[in-house]
C-alpha cells in the first residue's frame, strides 16, 4: 500500500486505495494526474475501500486508472513465484476485462516517472455506477510542447489518442489548435455501444472531453 519515491521513480503499491492516492502529498506534487483522477472515482466508500491494483487488473472498460497509467507511460511491476517482471502500461490492457497478466502473476506496484507536467482529468460518468462513459487523462509538457492523452470508457480498453498527440506536437496550445486536434480523439478506436451510450455518442464524448482536458491542462479554461 506504500506510495514512495524509489530509484528516481514513484512506486504506487497495488493495494493503495483511491483515497490514499487522492491524499498523497508526493503524488500531488510529483505525479498530480493520479490524485486528479482519484477525485472522480466512485464515492467516499468506494475510494476508501477500492484499490488501484484491483481496478487495473479488472480492466473494466469504464475504469479511470487505465487512462491515467497510459498517459503517464507507467510501468506495471508483476510477480509470481520466484519471478518478477515489468510490463509497460501500453502493453498491459489487452481487451475487454483482459490484461497481459499470466496465470499465477499478481500486480504489485505501478511505477511512474515524476514530472512537472500540467495535468487534467475530465470525465463524463454513468450516474448510477460512476464508471466513465468517457474519461480523458491529459498531461502537457509545456517546455517541450508535447502532450500525452489517454481515453477510457469509449472502447473495449483504454487507449492513447495518438492522432491527437501527433497533431499537437511542437505546436502552441491555443484553443483553436486543441479543438482541431481533438477531432481525431476517437481515431483508430472501436467505440462500444450499450444501453448507456451509442458508439456515436461515445466517439462524440471522446472529442469533447479530449478538448476539455487539454484546455484544462493548458490552463486555457
Amino acid at each position: 500500500r506504500r506510495i514512495e519515491e524509489r530509484g528516481g521513480k514513484i512506486a504506487i503499491g497495488a493495494m493503495a486505495t483511491h483515497a490514499e492516492i487522492l491524499a498523497s502529498p508526493l503524488l500531488g506534487t510529483r505525479a498530480p494526474i493520479f490524485p486528479a483522477a482519484a477525485h472522480h472515482i466512485g464515492d467516499t466508500q468506494v475510494r476508501n475501500f477500492g484499490t488501484i491494483g484491483g481496478s487495473l487488473v479488472h480492466s473494466d472498460p469504464g475504469a479511470d486508472w487505465p487512462a491515467v497509467v497510459l498517459a503517464s507511460d507507467a510501468e506495471m511491476e508483476v510477480a509470481s513465484v520466484g519471478k518478477r517482471r515489468t510490463i509497460p502500461a501500453s502493453e498491459f490492457f489487452v481487451d475487454l476485462l483482459q490484461t497481459a497478466l499470466q496465470p499465477g502473476e499478481l500486480l504489485i506496484a505501478i511505477h511512474v516517472t515524476p514530472t512537472a507536467n500540467t495535468v487534467a482529468y475530465v470525465k463524463t460518468e454513468q450516474k448510477a455506477s460512476g464508471f466513465a462513459l468517457c474519461g480523458v487523462a491529459a498531461l502537457i509538457d509545456k517546455s517541450a510542447k508535447r502532450v500525452r492523452v489517454a481515453v477510457t470508457g469509449v472502447a473495449a480498453s483504454a487507449y492513447r489518442a495518438g492522432a491527437v498527440e501527433q497533431a499537437l506536437e511542437g505546436r502552441d496550445l491555443t484553443t483553436e489548435a486543441i479543438d482541431d486536434a481533438a477531432r481525431a480523439a476517437a481515431e483508430g478506436a472501436d467505440p462500444l455501444g450499450d444501453i448507456h451510450a451509442s458508439p456515436e455518442f461515445r466517439a462524440h464524448l471522446a472529442r469533447v472531453n479530449v478538448a476539455r482536458a487539454l484546455k484544462g491542462a493548458a490552463q486555457l479554461t
